[in-house]
């Protein structure tokens, strides 16, 4: 029997010392059978002890290996549940934002050169300044984190940038700036393997090289 599935899940995530089997049923929207017996195959494992207090079976966590490998898949499942959600809000926001920087580099490449913040999944937003209230309680209506200074913990990760204007260009469907804007940021900062990647891409006759030296020896 497989031990782990939507509603073990749910348990170990919602689950509170002292509580009963029925409050928890309720809680996380299982027929109470259906939460008793996965409760129970929890004990089995040691999440669990359930602990008889009258007619109610008391729930009492057990925070052991397996139920600490719970929460992390529950933290693992949660990013990537964030991160689909945030792609989405991308193409759909009515505001004035835009992605830059790294984030931008990964997407006018096509996923040919990906950033170390993009794989980490930190993403660098461009805002109007009269947007960034409005952006804030978006992000914070599902959860996603954000900042304006420094990097944090949290994935995925939304840095945001506040500017008065910009201009705004489309790649497949998503607010990104410019590709002559990219290019230029590209070149101040001697990114010659994104400019190779966008050459490749683009033809735009760059002329930018990079690659490994091969020696024989």
């Amino acid at each position: 029997m497989r031990i782990i599935n939507e509603i073990t899940v749910a348990i170990v995530k919602n689950a509170k010392d002292g509580e009963n089997i029925y409050s928890l049923a309720q809680k996380i929207g299982f027929a109470y059978s259906a939460v008793y017996r996965w409760v129970s195959e929890l004990e089995k494992y040691g999440v669990i002890s359930l602990i008889r207090k009258g007619n109610k079976n008391v729930i009492n966590i057990n925070k052991n290996l397996i139920y600490r490998k719970f929460k992390d898949l529950d933290k693992a499942i949660s990013v990537i549940e964030k991160d689909k959600i945030f792609w989405v809000l991308t193409k759909s926001l009515k505001l004035k934002v835009r992605f830059v920087m790294g984030t931008a580099a990964t997407i006018w490449t096509q996923g040919g050169f990906i950033t170390g913040d993009f794989y980490d999944r930190i993403y660098f937003w461009e805002v109007k300044k009269k947007d960034v209230n409005a952006l804030k309680k978006v992000l914070q209506k599902y959860n996603i984190t954000y900042t304006e200074k420094g990097i944090i913990n949290k994935r995925p990760l939304i840095f945001i940038i506040s500017r008065n204007d910009f201009e705004v260009a489309r790649k497949d469907g998503l607010p990104i700036m410019p590709l002559k804007e990219l290019i230029v940021w590209c070149k101040k900062l001697h990114l010659e393997n994104i400019l190779e990647q966008l050459d490749l891409l683009y033809n735009l006759q760059l002329k930018a090289k990079y690659s490994e030296i091969i020696t024989n020896i």
